[in-house]
């Protein structure tokens, strides 16, 4: 049987969304400018233009139907950050990792102002915490195209064959990570001064994993 259609949503016909994602759209654009512990179900119901008790027939709290809607903003930012994967051959090794770490950066970022407005709430912030390290989310989604990319470089020779891809991934993400937490702590904090340390700190990895010359 198709999900019942609410009036609030009839209006968009038979190939329009279903309630459920009509009631994460509306809390996730709710979001934007009410934070966490502000958000009642009688607003998220008025403002999806359904009575209060219809958000319960499809979610068994406000918790879970928060968690859709963070999951579904968190989901955006790694398909966003997934355009900056590398392709072995294509750059330099430095361009390309440089590339790679300004996205991450901007990932964590966000995610930081995402996750910000849960730590009020530790039942929440453990949920989400758990459901971003499942499939489809899994940090593995975030980490694995850079392992492989290192990876592939290292077989045609452009990165040492000693080095340990995935411990120059956990530099990157690392180096990322911080400039990422310096723009959420320090929102005055010179933009371009950052995106060049975050470059210098890219550019010191590559040295470091460069083809050794051979005696």
């Amino acid at each position: 049987m198709a999900p019942r259609r609410a009036a609030a949503i009839g209006h968009l016909g038979d190939h329009g969304p279903t309630l459920s994602d009509h009631l994460l759209t509306t809390t996730d654009q709710l979001l934007e400018h009410t934070s966490l512990g502000a958000l009642t179900t009688r607003q998220i119901a008025r403002a999806a233009g359904v009575s209060d008790g219809v958000i319960y027939n499809h979610f068994p709290d406000k918790q879970a139907l928060v968690l859709q809607a963070l999951l579904r903003r968190y989901a955006r930012l790694v398909d966003r950050f997934e355009l900056a994967t590398p392709v072995a051959g294509e750059e330099s090794v430095i361009s390309q990792l440089q590339t790679f770490a300004h996205a991450l950066s901007d990932l964590e970022a966000d995610a930081l102002l995402l996750g910000a407005g849960l730590l009020a709430d530790p039942a929440l912030l453990e949920a989400f915490w758990t459901e971003i390290h499942r499939v489809p989310f899994g940090i593995g989604r975030l980490r694995q195209p850079l392992i492989d990319y290192l990876g592939a470089e290292r077989d045609r020779g452009m990165v040492d064959p000693s080095i340990d891809v995935e411990a120059v991934t956990t530099l990157v993400f690392g180096a990322s990570g911080i400039v990422a937490l310096t723009r959420r702590v320090n929102p005055h904090a010179d933009r371009a001064a950052l995106d060049a340390q975050l470059d210098a700190a890219i550019g010191t990895i590559v040295v470091g994993i460069e083809p050794r010359p051979t005696r």
